[in-house]
């Protein structure tokens, strides 16, 4: 049989290599040492279940998960602009991508060139380390914004997005005309999920990136499921009586023991940790919307998601 390979390590000859640039950065550890080694502690051991968005900031919370560079999440930044009139705003830089939700007001997005006109309820996604630019209309405008530039900078990556993750502008008349048509065909307890013309096998708004503008009708509720990666979910409209509960456990009657319950109110930023069993509950008399953003590309292409739901475990 022909031998594999020449490594023997009981048998390296000693050739004075150890001292090097290169050789003296090694470092290696025992068994005892790594295994022992102090891992960060779980999302919901250190941060909120949800929390309010101030009118124009970052939702950073690096103090807490013990990074040195904003973050709301492990792999992703939010937060809210107030732009007064013709102010102007650049987008992603150190991202991947940026996905823009405009909660009042209007202007104009440029990418490469390419302007569109903004409005009160359109949603954008936006390559990312591009100059891609917002600027203010006559009245002002504020949006919600979140991006994976916490991904980035953790890896030390400088991105440069490809042709996946096109600048895709969903106007606010396009996302009603979905919501209206997905409601006619009986979905009560999901709205839009967002896409390009480059990711319809994906499905995902970028290559990493997950989008869904998430609507629940009176009554209904989003199955109790749980997945690997973690959710920051914005509140539109919070209705006047929904919650979510959320959970490590499943009784016998798949429902979460034991539930953390939170309550929905307009304005609001959810985080989703991995793992746990969740749902979402519209018991009021409202119809609740809401923008969720995943990193889930990253899991679907490892195949580690698990995706799972409760009444199918």
């Amino acid at each position: 049989m022909a031998q594999a390979h020449a490594i023997d390590y009981r048998t390296v000859p000693q050739k004075n290599r150890l001292d090097t640039p290169a050789a003296r950065r090694a470092v290696c550890f025992s068994e005892r040492d790594f295994l022992g080694a102090a891992l960060p502690p779980a999302i919901e051991k250190v941060l909120p279940a949800a929390v309010r968005t101030e009118r124009d900031g970052l939702l950073d919370f690096s103090d807490k998960l013990g990074v040195p560079w904003p973050a709301t999440l492990p792999t992703l930044l939010s937060g809210t602009r107030d732009l007064a009139a013709a102010e102007t705003q650049t987008l992603g830089e150190g991202a991947g991508a940026v996905i823009l939700l405009i909660l009042s007001g209007a202007g104009e997005l440029t990418v490469h060139g390419e302007t569109v006109e903004l409005a009160t309820g359109d949603i954008a996604c936006v390559p990312g380390s591009q100059g891609a630019r917002v600027v203010a209309g006559t009245d002002g405008i504020r949006y919600f914004h979140v991006d994976d530039s916490p991904a980035a900078r953790y890896a030390g990556w400088e991105v440069t997005p490809d042709e996946r993750t096109p600048f895709t502008h969903y106007p606010a008349e396009l996302l009603s005309a979905k919501l209206d048509e997905y409601e006619r065909m009986g979905i009560t307890a999901s709205g839009v999920f967002l896409s390009n013309e480059n990711l319809t096998q994906e499905k995902l708004a970028t290559p990493i990136l997950f989008a869904h503008l998430n609507r629940l009708l009176p009554g209904a509720a989003n199955t109790v499921h749980s997945h690997t990666a973690p959710a920051l979910t914005y509140v539109i409209q919070g209705g006047n009586n929904c919650y979510s509960l959320l959970g490590p456990s499943l009784g016998d009657d798949r429902a979460i023991l034991d539930p953390i319950r939170v309550e929905w109110e307009d304005g609001q930023v959810s985080l989703t940790p991995p793992i746990l069993w969740h749902g979402h509950f519209n018991q009021g008399n409202e119809t609740i919307l809401s923008l969720v953003i995943q990193l889930s590309g990253f899991y679907y292409n490892d195949r580690t998601m698990n995706f799972r739901l409760a009444d199918r475990t």
